[in-house]
């Protein structure tokens, strides 16, 4: 049931997960450096973008309704660098982040129009946005073309600091 707001929420996710692959291309031996003191490393960048252990967006999505609508709260300075995470390689963190992305378009494909309209409640966004009631297409737009590329930016600030070439 793909339709042209999730064919451009695909598009711009598919942008911004290609810049965050450029950014942390060839940073294997770098996972945990970051670019200056008391910054976080790219190994936490890349939990903080997976969120906590066990984390799924769809069930999250599943949970946006047209009244009664729940509350999400999110906390923007949370990096979850669990035992599990501080053993995995840049590959799969790759993998993982790109599967959060796949499960999530695929989902969206199958909603319709209406079901694109329900709502969270998410708090922060009041600060970001104005307004902490979001649809769907708005969150999955923060999350996969906001924050990743936000992050991106980061990451490019780590390559610098370890001398790897601007990514292309």
């Amino acid at each position: 049931m793909a339709h042209a707001k999730v064919n451009d929420l695909r598009a711009r996710s598919d942008k911004a997960w290609a810049q965050l692959k450029a950014q942390i291309q060839g940073m294997e031996p770098h996972l945990d450096k970051s670019d200056a003191p008391g910054q976080w490393t790219a190994r936490e960048v890349l939990c903080h973008l997976l969120f906590k252990p066990g984390w799924r967006p769809v069930p999250l999505l599943k949970t946006f309704a047209d009244t009664n609508l729940p509350v999400i709260n999110i906390n923007p300075g949370d990096t979850d660098v669990s035992v599990e995470r501080k053993a995995m390689t840049l590959k799969q963190f790759a993998d993982a982040l790109d599967t959060q992305r796949r499960e999530v378009m695929a989902y969206l494909d199958g909603l319709s129009e209406a079901d694109l309209k329900r709502k969270s409640r998410i708090p922060i966004f009041k600060e970001i946005m104005g307004t902490e009631e979001v649809d769907i297409p708005t969150f999955v737009g923060a999350l996969f073309e906001y924050h990743w590329n936000d992050h991106s930016g980061q990451l490019a600030k780590i390559r610098k600091a370890v001398g790897l070439p601007d990514a292309k």
